[in-house]
């Protein structure tokens, strides 16, 4: 439960909820189409969770 709590604290995952915010906020005060904000969170989801860490690289390949 511990190590659950110290890894969203990460600061990935911090930008991403952030923007999230951003994002919701946006589109449910219709200053940007849903379009948009699902386009972008999609984006920042991607990137952020499928990027791996330099130091996390099992395989010992230099990608």
């Amino acid at each position: 439960m511990k190590n659950a709590f110290i890894n969203l604290l990460k600061v990935k995952t911090i930008i991403t909820l952030a923007i999230t915010g951003v994002f919701v906020y946006l589109s449910v005060s219709n200053k940007l189409p849903i379009e948009t904000t699902t386009m972008v969170i999609g984006m920042v989801f991607t990137y952020y969770f499928n990027k791996k860490d330099k130091g996390d690289d099992k395989n010992g390949s230099n990608e």
